[in-house]
């Protein structure tokens, strides 16, 4: 009983999708490989795009043990589009990246990305 309460505690929150309020992650910079990455987010809140959002973008690999990649820093381009030129993978492998989303109004949401990336 309590190896699964601790395996379930060790479980990352399931993604909360919103049909009004898509948060639509593309990587940029393609194939995947080491090194510098482009990141880009996309808003909206009902079908229209959404401004002066927070957002901030992580990379985890999906296996345990691996520190996270932060991006330093997102910037809005305007039309509900947002972009980190500073995201780095620093190993080969399956990563998620997840971006966290504050909008405006304060209501908060994430989506994410599986993407494999090689040498």
């Amino acid at each position: 009983m309590s190896l699964a309460l601790v395996l379930a505690a060790c479980k990352p929150p399931a993604e909360r999708a919103d049909p009004s309020r898509p948060v639509e992650v593309t990587l940029l910079t393609t194939p995947a490989r080491v090194g510098p990455a482009a990141v880009e987010v996309r808003l909206a809140v009902d079908g229209e795009p959404a401004t002066g959002a927070a957002i901030g973008i992580v990379g985890d690999m999906t296996h345990a043990g691996m520190v996270p990649v932060v991006a330093p820093s997102v910037v809005e381009l305007g039309g509900g589009v947002y972009r980190s030129e500073g995201f780095a993978f620093d190993m080969a492998g399956d990563w998620v990246i997840t971006a966290e989303v504050r909008y405006a109004d304060g209501v908060t949401r994430q989506g994410s990305l599986s993407v494999s990336v090689a040498r």
